[in-house]
């Protein structure tokens, strides 16, 4: 078993029984536990997913799981079409992948009804990538895949499953800053994806119970990676695809959102506040404020080298500023606030921690006067 496969299996067994003991506890419905995967393209988050399908489907665990992804949700050929013409200056938007280019709708819709106990099926959309020599179409309804309740374990997998949007002056910082192919794009396209972004967020992330991120150590990495995958498409299933240089031009559209936002996500991680002290959403934090599992270290980093062996794990805390502002309700988590989602320290425990390390080299009268005055600023502080 690779090691990013018997990592997230164990990450995901271990949430689980953790998540229906505080569904029981707290008397709340059963509900499908959901797995957000994330991963640059060629990563093999895709096999990752079929690989976990086949382990928890069978012995020991003899789960229900449905497994797809935000590719799936891709605009249809004419919609992407149509955005590319109303959009004429914005290269990113020209071809299928950016925020912007899926049907957000469709994928939020889809999720509630895999999570409405009154659905018995649920019809899985299914793009085809290989469609107008590798520009791709959404398959036909009759094509899609049907699942059935009930379902114990979703996965859910996307490349920028996870990009957060970058308050505008730390985007305009960032951008000002640059030197690789983000510098390469106009800042009102940036700006633009940066806004659609919002919206992901918004509409989905909610949803996830627990991350599962595949990162690159080295962003340039993907170029391979995506060649590697257009070629295994190809010959296995003998369509047509990008040439080597459409891929490598394909893949240059994606690396500013890897410059952006990978930053974010691979310090703090998906359930971590951002960098610039973001405002904190009802499902990060420590403690949930929708209600959602707050189970701790819910998100787990495999770092990969060029041939995806994974040189690193990590598993992600909850980290959040003290007294950061949040925003309250909302998402898909049950029984309201869940007592806040802000983890605090306490200034007084801060600034005698800080006095006491000085003790350790100072003399007596030092150390009173240090005391003294972390005491009056703890004072102060209340």
């Amino acid at each position: 078993m690779l090691p990013q496969v018997e990592q997230s299996l164990k990450h995901i067994s271990q949430h689980r029984d953790a998540y229906l003991q505080d569904r029981a506890q707290r008397h709340l419905p059963n509900r499908p536990f959901i797995v957000g995967v994330s991963g640059c393209q060629g990563s093999g988050k895709t096999t990752l997913c079929d690989t976990l399908v086949h382990l928890l489907s069978n012995e020991p665990h003899n789960l229900s799981v449905v497994s797809f992804s935000l590719d799936d949700f891709y605009l249809t050929r004419n919609d992407q079409a149509n955005l590319a013409a109303t959009n004429p200056n914005n290269k990113l938007l020209q071809v299928r992948g950016q925020p912007g280019s899926h049907d957000l709708p469709l994928a939020r819709s889809t999720f509630t009804q895999l999570l409405d106990p009154e659905t018995t099926s649920v019809a899985i959309p299914s793009y085809d990538k290989s469609c107008f020599g590798g520009l791709g179409d959404r398959r036909d309804k009759s094509q899609w895949k049907t699942v059935y309740a009930p379902y114990d374990v979703i996965l859910f997998e996307g490349w920028s499953q996870g990009f957060k949007p970058l308050p505008p002056a730390e985007l305009k910082r960032m951008y000002q800053e640059a030197t690789g192919r983000m510098a390469l794009q106009p800042l009102a396209s940036l700006e633009q994806i940066n806004r659609n972004l919002a919206q992901y967020e918004d509409d989905l992330y909610a949803f996830f119970d627990i991350f599962i991120h595949l990162s690159p150590a080295d962003p340039e990495q993907v170029y391979n990676w995506r060649l590697q995958q257009e070629h295994h498409m190809k010959s296995t299933r003998s369509v047509d695809g990008m040439s080597d240089e459409s891929v490598r031009a394909f893949v240059d559209t994606y690396m500013p959102a890897y410059e952006l936002y990978l930053p974010r996500l691979d310090r703090v991680g998906f359930f971590g506040q951002g960098l610039r002290g973001e405002t904190l959403k009802p499902y990060e934090g420590q403690k949930r404020a929708d209600g959602g599992y707050s189970g701790l270290e819910r998100h787990l980093r495999l770092v990969l080298d060029q041939e995806r062996r994974v040189i690193r794990t990590q598993h992600m805390k909850e980290t959040v500023l003290v007294d950061s502002p949040k925003i309250g309700g909302g998402g898909s988590g049950d029984g309201g606030s869940g007592g806040g989602a802000i983890a605090r320290f306490s200034a007084k425990r801060f600034l005698f921690s800080c006095a006491m390390i000085g003790l350790l080299s100072l003399g007596i009268s030092r150390r009173r006067r240090i005391i003294d005055a972390a005491f009056k600023l703890a004072g102060a502080a209340k």
